[in-house]
């Protein structure tokens, strides 16, 4: 097979709209070096389809001077058969040139797009956790999606056809020069009035291919939005409210996309009168010149035919700019995604480069292999402060220690940053300031591949991948056996539903579980959990969902898996706080106290309001004597 190569870096850009105001930025020089920059890693296919269309120009050229060898002969009573037999050839020649040129530029563009959105997909999922909650998903997939197209069809049908174009136009333009420079004259200035009209409609159209793009982006994000959260729409009967939304962004695309092919039509019409009215010029001159004897009328059918030949390379060349106003708002938008800030693994920090994938794929789709195991790890915040805003702070000098093998508790009021502490451990998000350590490591120091294989991360809503079951409990061991597969479907409680089910393990569950019950999602999270063998487990109500039995099966298969790691917990349970070796009390984004059950009753009254709230919430496993908190949200 072939291979794709992934597309140069993208000049950084900010994607917003602007207004032209310099002869570069009209042109957009910058975009056309972006575009050859994509193109690069293809310059030898590239090369030999230009090289065709030089020749298939050549061939161009020459039949109006074959055309006029032939008028000629008519004249002199010659013989036809040759030149006759030389324009046949020319014109075969020359349209086969074109058809073996379109195959080879429409093939390197098509390869050129695959490399770049494999590498836009694989920057999109290795961005930090902020610039996903700084953007909407739904924009990000249009800049994967509409803008790599629209770069494509620009690099190939446009700027490269706009080579051989220059080509052609500047032979035709000294050949006319060689039939009659007096005429040659007349029509170029007939081309350069018409050329500086339309110049201020060129430097328009990027500014509305920039906001038709962005509303684009807009409608798919609100799209994505609204579908979603579809059962909330549908309950809140909100459905003719964010269609209107949604319809309202599609509106504003819709109408700066016809803004756009106004300005295009003025630009081609323009171009298309422009020769026309040189046509009909040359035929009103040169006619009084065949009949005063300046030139032959062999000459005069020649140079119409040239004229004629004006045509194409004009449009296409004024085509190749207009098409490079557009694709400059494309590139703006793919330049975005190299300026936001990527996660420190290997390849991810990388901008758009020009490296070979093969056309077949890597084979590399079992998912990431699980560590062999390996002794708990304590863990450390060490005067961690953080916030998700610069100016709301979250984590405010946060220091604690849970021993290696311990279990953990995180609790107190909600939004006091329980969860941010977890999201931490992962390396969701880096400290402004302190550290954080695993054993005697930093955070920091670890590489993030081998620092979240060793975590088992099950997430507050337990979401589901769309797929079947199995792929979602294989997702981060895939070389699992099917006996262990199977005690741990059994052991997450997922055996009654797997027996239920049509194709048991292989049943699709739908985009984002649909097909799942809230309590099955997390019986599935907890499963693969299981599976996954870690050092660290990290629980965010991974329960909260379950009824009490299936709860006091999994805590059982959860604590057997705890043997063996440190666990830390955010619970709404009064029974799982209870039983934690050690609880940290988190209050106005630091820490108020850490302990046991026991000695946070005796000693914090914020503990015990909680602990007293949490009885009035119905937990019976936890005796009135010895309540404990419960509140969740991080």
């Amino acid at each position: 097979m072939g291979d794709v190569r992934r597309a140069e870096d993208i000049p950084a850009g900010t994607g917003k709209e602007k207004e032209p105001d310099t002869a570069e930025e009209q042109f957009d020089a910058a975009g056309l070096r972006a575009l050859l920059r994509f193109a690069r890693p293809y310059r030898g296919a590239l090369l030999v389809g230009i090289g065709l269309g030089l020749l298939g120009s050549g061939a161009a050229l020459a039949q109006p001077l074959a055309a006029r060898e032939v008028l000629e002969r008519v004249g002199q009573d010659g013989s036809l058969l040759r030149p006759i037999l030389l324009l046949v050839a020319l014109v075969l020649g020359g349209a086969a040139l074109s058809g073996i040129q379109l195959f080879i530029l429409e093939r390197s563009g098509e390869r050129m797009v695959l490399g770049l959105r494999l590498t836009l997909v694989r920057r999109l999922l290795r961005l930090r956790m902020k610039e996903y909650d700084r953007r909407s998903v739904g924009d990000l997939l249009s800049t994967a999606g509409a803008d790599t197209t629209l770069l494509r069809s620009v690099i190939t049908a446009n700027v490269l056809d706009a080579v051989s174009s220059v080509v052609m136009l500047v032979g035709a333009i000294a050949l006319m020069a060689y039939l009659d420079w007096v005429q040659l004259v007349s029509v170029l200035a007939v081309l350069l009035v018409v050329g500086l009209g339309v110049m201020p409609a060129l430097s328009r159209i990027k500014s509305a291919t920039e906001r038709a793009q962005e509303g684009l982006g807009q409608m798919t994000a609100g799209l994505e939005r609204a579908l979603g959260a579809i059962r909330t729409v549908k309950a809140s009967v909100s459905e003719e409210r964010e269609s209107e939304r949604i319809s309202e962004w599609a509106r504003t695309s819709y109408a700066a996309g016809v803004r756009s092919v106004k300005l295009d039509a003025v630009v081609g019409v323009s171009s298309g009168l422009a020769v026309q009215l040189s046509f009909l010029m040359v035929l009103g001159v040169g006619g009084m010149r065949v009949a005063n004897g300046s030139i032959s009328a062999a000459d005069l059918v020649a140079f119409l035919l040239y004229i004629l030949y004006l045509a194409s390379p004009i449009m296409i060349i004024v085509a190749a700019v207009t098409q490079l106003q557009k694709a400059s708002a494309a590139t703006a938008r793919i330049a975005a995604v190299n300026d936001m800030e990527a996660e420190p693994m290997p390849g991810s920090a990388a901008p758009v480069v020009g490296e070979a994938v093969p056309l077949a794929g890597t084979g590399a789709t079992a998912g990431p292999s699980t560590p062999s195991g390996g002794p708990p790890s304590s863990v450390t915040f060490e005067n961690v402060s953080f916030g998700y805003r610069e100016d709301v702070p979250v984590l405010r000098d946060v220091s604690f220690h849970i021993p290696a093998g311990a279990k953990a508790a995180l609790v107190g009021p909600s939004g006091v940053g329980k969860t941010t502490v977890l999201a931490m451990l992962e390396r969701f998000y880096d400290p402004e300031t302190g550290r954080v350590l695993l054993g005697d490591r930093d955070l920091a120091d670890i590489p993030l591949n081998e620092l979240r294989r060793q975590i088992g991360y099950v997430e507050q809503e337990a979401p589901a991948l769309a797929g079947t079951l199995r792929e979602n409990l294989l997702y981060t061991a895939p070389a699992t056996t099917e006996d262990q597969l199977n005690a741990v479907v059994e052991a997450s409680r997922l055996g009654a539903l797997v027996r239920r089910l049509p194709d048991g393990l292989d049943t699709e569950i739908g985009d984002r579980g649909t097909q799942l019950s809230g309590g099955e999602r997390q019986r599935l999270a907890i499963g693969r959990l299981l599976l996954s063998r870690p050092r660290l487990v990290l629980l965010d109500e991974a329960t909260s969902q379950l009824d009490s039995v299936n709860e006091v099966a999994l805590r059982e298969a959860i604590e057997e898996l705890a043997a063996g790691c440190t666990m830390i917990v955010i619970a709404h349970r009064l029974s799982t706080v209870a039983a934690s070796d050690v609880i940290v009390l988190l209050d106005h984004g630091g820490v108020r106290r850490t302990g046991t059950h026991e000695e946070l009753m005796a000693e914090d009254e914020l503990y015990r309001d909680l602990a007293r709230g949490q009885l009035l919430s119905g937990d019976r496993a936890v005796t009135a004597g010895s309540p404990v908190p419960a509140e969740v949200d991080g």
